[in-house]
């Protein structure tokens, strides 16, 4: 672990930094895009390292399992363990930042800004960043940095990380069904222009596991483990809006829309917009569904008094239906500059505990 008393040429106490030419103070916190720059005598208070083998190149910020008030004696002390488990791997060097239950996004961010004026962070070097808990990675700051609404502390603290990054980091975030949206990390992509790598399941480090969770896209079950970003996206708008358009048909818990009529405008949907059926598979599709009763005369349809055959047009539909859903979700993550991937890419999820 970096000892900054070894490293430093000017001073910091506390939250604040000091002028080594006027004595005057600041927040770190408020210092802003001019961090080192004293605005009382314009000194330039960059800081010079006395050690350079000491520079941060694979920067861990980890967080122990955040208490909670309906947590069992078990998990209580399995979280008290995680803790002590935080701080022994950050004295080591193992852990750089420790995120805390009382630490907000902007204090996590202030810890990076205290690595930078250290001289442990240097600009563009950061090969790569990962992002996790010791279990589970379902901490209240991970929510924080990944599902904020845009703007505020999210996005600054992205925005302070990007400045040690380079085009060719790699950012891992291990946490809960992270990307389970994938136009998060496809955003954090943007605004680091870093390759991001999250998990779109329950991500447990150390065990090589994801869950495959329930959630938005079910994309854990249907593409992948994990999805990558490159900030690379083709800008075509049509598969993001084809899901918004129909998101209640295609994703809703519903049975109103498990009719086998509302089951044939989704999938004549995705002929007539995607021209994910060719028009001759949703005729003969039609004309299955529509096939007159064996007993008595029209306009009544088999299926209605088919219990076997109408079992037999669902099972088909709802094949359609899946299979044309899957391909519309990987056609999305790949129109924002994404990939599904059944493996972490970027590391091995062993690794994402230890630098």
């Amino acid at each position: 672990m970096i000892k900054l008393k070894n490293i430093l040429t000017e001073s910091i106490v506390g939250n604040k930094i000091v002028c080594d030419n006027c004595n005057w103070s600041w927040d770190i916190k408020d210092g802003g895009d001019d961090l080192y720059m004293c605005h009382k005598c314009g000194h330039n208070n960059t800081p010079k390292l006395t050690e350079q083998s000491s520079k941060v190149t694979n920067l861990f910020i980890g967080q122990p399992n955040q208490e909670n008030w309906n947590q069992t004696n078990i998990e209580k002390w399995q979280t008290k363990g995680e803790k002590y488990l935080s701080s022994f791997l950050k004295k080591i060097g193992a852990i750089d930042i420790v995120v805390t239950n009382n630490m907000s996004t902007s204090a996590v961010t202030n810890e990076i800004k205290k690595l930078a004026i250290a001289g442990a962070l240097v600009s563009g070097k950061l090969e790569s960043v990962t992002i996790v808990s010791h279990r589970t990675g379902c901490g209240r700051f991970n929510y924080g940095i990944m599902y904020s609404s845009g703007g505020g502390a999210a996005t600054e603290f992205w925005k302070v990380l990007s400045q040690y990054c380079n085009s060719n980091t790699k950012i891992f975030l291990g946490g809960c069904s992270v990307a389970e949206d994938p136009s998060i990390i496809a955003k954090i992509s943007k605004i680091t222009n870093c390759t991001v790598t999250a998990p779109t399941g329950t991500y447990f480090p150390g065990i090589e596991l994801v869950t495959t969770d329930d959630n938005k896209f079910n994309i854990s079950k249907r593409v992948g483990k994990y999805i990558t970003c490159t900030n690379n996206p083709s800008g075509d708008k049509k598969y993001e809006n084809f899901i918004n358009k129909h998101k209640q048909s295609l994703f809703a818990d519903s049975k109103y829309y498990y009719k086998i009529s509302r089951k044939l405008q989704t999938i004549t949907k995705f002929h007539d917009e995607l021209n994910y059926i060719s028009p001759k598979n949703l005729y003969n599709l039609r004309r299955r569904i529509f096939t007159p009763p064996l007993e008595g005369p029209p306009p009544a349809y088999r299926y209605l008094k088919d219990d076997a055959y109408k079992k037999e047009i669902n099972n088909l539909m709802d094949t359609l239906i899946e299979t044309m859903t899957v391909k519309l979700i990987q056609d999305y993550i790949k129109s924002i500059g994404c990939v599904p991937t059944k493996t972490n890419p970027i590391q091995g999820t062993r690794s994402a505990i230890f630098k």
